[in-house]
């Protein structure tokens, strides 16, 4: 059966990597709206095993779009000697 959390995540997993491609503006709509929408499925309802692991999938992608998108600010930028 098919549910209304199902939808949700199938229509999250769809939209979101267009949404974080975005434009040359930069993404249409940020990760951490993607991650405020998928902690709300967590927090708010009793998720299946398999809802979970689709949650958490897709909340690994955002750590990934993260980690290429935003680059380290702690990070002292290389210096290459010739």
């Amino acid at each position: 059966m098919i549910t209304f959390i199902d939808h949700e995540i199938a229509h999250i997993a769809r939209v979101m990597r267009p949404s974080l491609l975005g434009d040359l503006g930069g993404p249409i709509l940020p990760a951490p709206y993607w991650r405020k929408r998928l902690h709300q499925l967590l927090n708010g309802n009793h998720l299946t095993k398999g809802q979970l692991c689709s949650v958490d999938s897709l909340l690994l992608e955002l750590d990934d779009y993260d980690r290429i998108a935003v680059p380290p600010v702690d990070r002292p930028p290389r210096v290459h000697h010739v």
